[in-house]
């Protein structure tokens, strides 16, 4: 087994290699949180309450002409 290396095509593997990947994927992330959770403060920081646009708050990207793909011409 030591010879096999991964192609990314988990569906060929069996059921028990794609379970021990998924926890071996699991530990690699769980490593990498207090990274991306300080990297997130130092963002906050950063920008403190700035008022930052989020396109998916209050349904503002589903208005206006470019919601339904068409230009403002044709609506």
């Amino acid at each position: 087994m030591a010879d096999r290396v991964c192609n990314g095509e988990c569906i060929k593997c069996s059921f028990q290699q794609q379970v021990y990947c998924a926890a071996q994927h699991g530990h690699a992330i769980m490593a990498f949180m207090p990274a991306i959770i300080e990297r997130l403060d130092r963002l906050e920081t950063k920008f403190g309450n700035a008022n930052i646009i989020n396109p998916l708050e209050k349904d503002e990207a589903q208005r206006g002409p470019g919601a339904e793909n068409k230009g403002p011409e044709t609506i």
